[in-house]
C-alpha cells in the first residue's frame, strides 16, 4: 500500500508540475503575443486606411498564414505530446501493473480507485487530466490562431514598408527625368541662339536691317527656305512707306484713313463652309489655323486678356484638336469690297474674324508678349469697329506665290502689314496649355509657318 500510495503521489507531484510549467508557458506566450498584438495592431490601424498595400500584400500575408497554420499544428502536437507524457502515459503504466479489485473496494463499473468514473472505463484522475490535455490543446489553438493574426500584421506592415520603398523610388526617377529634361532644354536653347547669332551675323554682313530682339530659348528653327528677307523672296513695301525693316523699334501707326469708319466694307459676310473637297479658300470661309511646329491651334476667349497693359483679349495656342474658340472667318481688308465667295489670291490684304467673339487678329507696336518681348498678338474691336492693324497679307510659305489661288492645303504665313512681321508661335508657355503668340520676324522661321484646316 505505501508503495503504491507513493507512486501515485509522486505521478500528482509530476503531474502538478507539468501543469505549472505549461500554465507560466502558456501565461507568458499569452502575454507576449498580447502585447505584440496591441502594438502591431496598433499601427496596422495607420496601414490599413490604405486599401492598394493591403491588396499587394495579400500574396505575402497568404504565405505567412499558411506559414503560422503550419507553426500551430505543431505547437497543438507537442501540447498533445506533453499531455501524453504526463498524464494519459502514467495512468498506462498504473494499469499495467495494477493488481486486481480489492474486495469492499468503491468501484463503479470495475474501476479500482473506487472513484467515481463514467462508463466504469477511467478513474477520476484520469478525467481530470483528459480535462487538462484538452485544455492545453485548446489554449495551443488559441495560441496558434494569435501567431496566425501576429503573422498577418507582419505581412501587412511589410508590404506598406515595400509601397512606401516602391513610392520613393518612382519620385526619384521622375525627379531624375524633370532634371534631364531641363538639360535637354538648355542645349536646345544654346543652340538656337547659337543659330540666331549667326543669321544675324549673316544679315549685318549683307547690309539689311533687322531686329535687336531674337527669338532665341522659345523653340525657333532655321527652315531649310530660310532665304526669305536674306535675298530670298521679299514682301513687298506698302505704297508709300519705307521697305520692311521688321525691327520691333521702328514704330509705324496704322493709317487711320484705313479702318471701318467711314468704310463701304460690309460689316458682315456669309459663314462658308468648304464642300465636296472643295480646297480653295474664299470670302467668308471659316478656317482653323493650326501651328505648324508645335501642332495647336490659334485660339482665343473672353476669359484670357493681355499682361502687357493693352488689356485686349489675349490670342494664344491652344489645344491640338480645334475646339469652338479655334475658327475665325476670312473677311476682306477695310474699304475692300469684294463679292461674297469670291477666291482669295497669295498677296491679298485680310481681316480674321473670330466667330465666338466677333473680335479681329490683331497686333500693334508699344506692347509686348511679357515673356518673349514680341509685339503682342490680340483679339480687338467688332463688327463695327476695325483698324488696320487687323490688316494681314497672306502668303505661301517660301515663296509668297504672288497672285496663285490659297489652297487650304498649303502652308502659309501671316504677314502684318503695317508693321511686316508675321504671326509667329513657340514652345513657351504663358500657363497650362496656354502657348506665346507673337508677331516677329520677317517670316523665315519654322515657327512662322501655319496650316489651314476648314470646317
Amino acid at each position: 500500500m505505501s508503495n503504491y500510495g507513493d507512486n501515485n503521489y509522486g505521478q500528482e507531484n509530476d503531474g502538478d508540475t507539468s501543469r505549472g510549467i505549461i500554465a507560466a508557458t502558456a501565461g507568458t506566450l499569452r502575454g507576449r503575443v498580447a502585447a505584440d498584438l496591441t502594438d502591431r495592431v496598433s499601427s496596422s490601424k495607420v496601414m490599413a486606411s490604405n486599401s492598394q498595400v493591403m491588396v499587394s500584400s495579400n500574396r505575402v500575408t497568404a504565405n505567412s498564414i499558411r506559414v503560422m497554420v503550419s507553426s500551430s499544428q505543431v505547437m497543438v502536437s507537442s501540447s498533445r505530446a506533453t499531455a501524453n507524457s504526463k498524464g494519459y502515459g502514467q495512468q498506462q503504466q498504473g494499469y499495467g501493473n495494477s493488481p486486481g479489485p480489492r474486495p469492499g473496494s468503491n468501484m463503479v463499473g470495475g474501476s479500482q480507485y473506487g472513484g467515481n468514473t463514467v462508463g466504469g472505463d477511467f478513474s477520476q484522475e484520469e478525467v481530470e487530466k483528459h480535462q487538462r490535455t484538452e485544455k492545453y490543446k485548446e489554449w495551443g489553438k488559441y495560441a496558434a490562431g494569435a501567431a496566425a493574426i501576429a503573422g498577418v500584421v507582419g505581412a501587412t506592415a511589410y508590404g506598406v514598408h515595400e509601397y512606401r520603398e516602391n513610392k520613393e523610388e518612382e519620385r526619384e526617377e521622375k525627379e531624375r527625368e524633370e532634371k534631364e529634361k531641363e538639360r535637354e532644354q538648355e542645349r536646345r536653347r544654346h543652340e538656337q541662339e547659337e543659330r540666331q547669332k549667326q543669321q544675324q551675323q549673316q544679315q549685318h554682313q549683307q547690309g539689311g536691317r533687322h531686329s535687336p530682339g531674337h527669338d532665341s530659348a522659345y523653340g525657333g528653327h532655321q527652315g531649310s527656305q530660310g532665304s526669305q528677307g536674306q535675298g530670298g523672296f521679299r514682301p513687298p513695301a506698302p505704297m508709300g512707306r519705307p521697305p520692311y525693316s521688321f525691327d520691333a523699334n521702328d514704330v509705324r501707326n496704322a493709317n487711320p484713313a484705313r479702318s471701318s469708319d467711314n468704310s463701304p466694307t460690309p460689316r458682315e459676310y456669309p459663314q462658308l463652309r468648304q464642300v465636296g473637297g472643295d480646297s480653295t479658300i474664299k470670302m467668308g470661309s471659316i478656317i482653323a489655323l493650326k501651328h505648324n511646329m508645335t501642332g495647336r491651334f490659334l485660339h482665343t476667349d473672353r476669359s484670357h486678356s493681355t499682361e502687357s497693359g493693352s488689356n485686349q483679349q489675349l490670342v494664344f495656342g491652344f489645344k491640338w484638336n480645334p475646339d469652338e474658340n479655334d475658327w475665325w472667318q476670312v473677311l476682306p481688308a477695310n474699304h475692300d469690297v469684294p463679292v461674297p465667295g469670291s477666291v482669295v489670291s497669295f498677296g491679298t490684304q485680310i481681316r480674321l474674324r473670330h466667330v465666338e467673339t466677333g473680335r479681329h487678329l490683331h497686333s500693334h507696336y508699344n506692347y509686348r508678349e511679357r515673356k518673349s518681348g514680341q509685339n503682342e498678338i490680340t483679339a480687338y474691336g467688332d463688327q463695327g469697329h476695325s483698324d488696320e492693324n487687323d490688316h494681314w497679307v497672306i502668303e505661301r510659305w517660301g515663296d509668297g506665290a504672288y497672285g496663285q489661288t490659297w489652297g487650304s492645303h498649303e502652308v502659309v504665313v501671316l504677314r502684318h502689314y503695317v508693321s511686316g512681321m508675321t504671326l509667329h508661335s513657340h514652345e513657351l508657355l504663358i500657363s497650362e496649355d496656354v502657348q506665346s503668340v507673337t508677331c516677329f520676324g520677317p517670316g523665315n522661321e519654322e515657327n512662322d509657318k501655319w496650316r489651314v484646316e476648314c470646317q
